[in-house]
């Protein structure tokens, strides 16, 4: 290549191989946006097919060399994921060496295994056979090959623990798996304050509002916390509600979860999308009473809210942790990777649609670091198992038990038939980008709320949030969700077939 050409190269943002035959990602990535910027100038008129031909043949290209920065970073990061593996092999190697040559005896074994837990909740030990025996002349123990497993993080500094029981019998892996067991909370201490979060606007709630806060008060001789406008609404009745506490600031919210010990929501599955909203962090046990249309969150019923929480406060109960998903939105436009605008938490789901737009929306899905594929039609819905009977199962997802750990991906009104949603695990990241030559513009939504606009090259992070929302059950969880389908949604609800003899006139 003579230096002519090579100038005129760089100047289009198109780098040459580096001498070593690797090519630089910074310089792939800057070669894509230079041919995409040549493929996304206006032509003028009387252009004819050939110039039309070049420029899907330049979209091409830039799609080529964006597959090949991501491959590469790819690869880099599997090759320093198996040089760590390498070099815990080789440790775990040289322990084992020593630990032959100083055999260890079997209930010395039992007791190293009571203290073994990690810190993340992993338990690890060797393993002995039945009726192991030494040999005389050399001293070794006869045992099964020793193994051990623990929870991959992305890097040292991830906060994505994992509290799973992992357990070894002889040798065999067995797990406890967390959506069949039933979880119960037991209350250590009575429960000394309660927030009371409730619906705007209704006569009904405000009514029942007030008489709930009185009973707790003088019966149950607990301390009230409300929102200011319900602390309001509560004065205006009358000045002996002046006990009841609310919060001025954000700061106050941000410290509420360390003051009150139990949440009461007084309407439907919105007022705990409420709820839930206020906590950025732990969320306290939250006790929903039904006061809204379908009620999929709400099992209590509000005339009963007197025995209802008189045995709540008593326990033990049984509660359902309902997972959520925090997002984050990245600019293109950010300086740097850290220059991300601050965290969503939801509770049902974040969508991505194609907003006032008359074009389909494009957006370029991957999960971890694989490509996924790329949506076409009005939008995306990516939701928890808890919000798969809201936004999601209109779309046509499934319905999901709201303990299973997961995340739902369900498309808008694909433009494609054999688009059918899936299920994603808990552990991963999903990463939704607008792609640079699309068309419009999309738009992103959290839990039907804060409404952000998403430009060409802007991108949506989602994973699974260290806290999740607990929440009360009437009976236990499953029973609740059934009950909640078969009642709100009247679910595989049909007349009893008739039976084939004549009927009585």
């Amino acid at each position: 290549m003579s230096p002519s050409t090579s100038s005129s190269n760089e100047q289009n943002g198109i780098y040459p191989p580096q001498e070593n035959g690797s090519v630089d990602p910074l310089s792939l990535l800057n070669s894509e946006k230079a041919v995409q910027e040549l493929a996304m100038q206006p032509t003028v008129q009387g252009t004819d097919d050939h110039l039309i031909e070049f420029s899907e043949a330049l979209r091409t290209v830039a799609k080529a060399l964006r597959q090949v920065a991501e491959g590469k970073a790819s690869a880099q990061i599997e090759a320093a994921e198996w040089k760590r593996k390498y070099e815990l092999e080789r440790a775990r190697n040289r322990q084992l060496e020593n630990k032959v040559q100083h055999p260890v005896l079997s209930n010395e074994a039992g007791e190293q295994s009571e203290r073994c837990c990690g810190e993340n909740g992993i338990c690890c030990h060797e393993v002995l056979r039945d009726g192991h025996s030494f040999n005389s002349g050399n001293s070794k123990l006869s045992k099964k090959a020793s193994f051990k497993l623990s929870w991959f993080c992305k890097g040292e500094n991830s906060d994505q623990h994992k509290h799973d029981i992992v357990s070894f019998e002889k040798g065999n892996i067995t797990t406890a798996e967390r959506s069949s067991k039933q979880i119960s909370l037991k209350w250590e201490s009575p429960p000394q304050t309660v927030l009371i979060m409730s619906k705007p606007d209704s006569t009904t709630v405000r009514i029942l509002c007030a008489d709930m806060v009185r009973w707790l008060k003088e019966q149950r001789k607990l301390n009230i916390y409300v929102e200011p406008r319900v602390k309001s609404e509560l004065l205006t009745e009358s000045s002996f509600y002046n006990f009841v506490q609310t919060w001025k600031d954000d700061e106050e919210i941000s410290l509420l979860h360390m003051k009150v010990d139990l949440i009461v929501t007084l309407g439907g599955d919105g007022t705990v999308l409420w709820a839930a909203r206020k906590f950025k962090g732990p969320v306290p046990p939250i006790v929903p009473f039904s006061l809204g249309s379908l009620g999929f969150m709400t099992p209590f019923y509000s005339e009963h809210y007197k025995e209802s929480l008189t045995s709540i406060l008593h326990g033990p109960i049984s509660i359902t942790l309902r997972h959520r998903l925090q997002c984050h939105v990245i600019r293109d436009a950010a300086k740097s990777e850290h220059d991300t605008e601050e965290s969503v938490l939801v509770l049902n789901e974040v969508t991505i649609d194609r907003g006032i737009s008359s074009f389909l929306t494009n957006l370029e899905c991957y999960c971890d670091s694989t490509f996924v594929t790329c949506v076409q039609g009005d939008g995306l819905i990516l939701s928890t198992t808890s919000g798969s009977t809201a936004y999601s199962l209109a779309a046509g997802g499934s319905m999901v038990h709201p303990q299973v750990p997961g995340m739902l991906f369900t498309p808008i009104c694909p433009h494609s038939l054999s688009f059918r949603p899936l299920i994603f695990p808990e552990h991963v990241t999903l990463r939704v980008q607008v792609p640079f030559n699309s068309r419009g513009n999309a738009w992103v939504s959290f839990d039907g709320k804060d409404r952000k606009q998403l430009a060409p090259g802007d991108a949506l992070v989602c994973s699974m949030a260290p806290w999740p929302v607990p929440t009360a059950c009437r009976v236990d969880s499953t029973s609740d969700f059934l009950h909640s389908i078969q009642n709100g949604l009247h679910w595989n609800l049909r007349k009893t077939q008739l039976s084939d003899g004549p009927r009585d006139t």
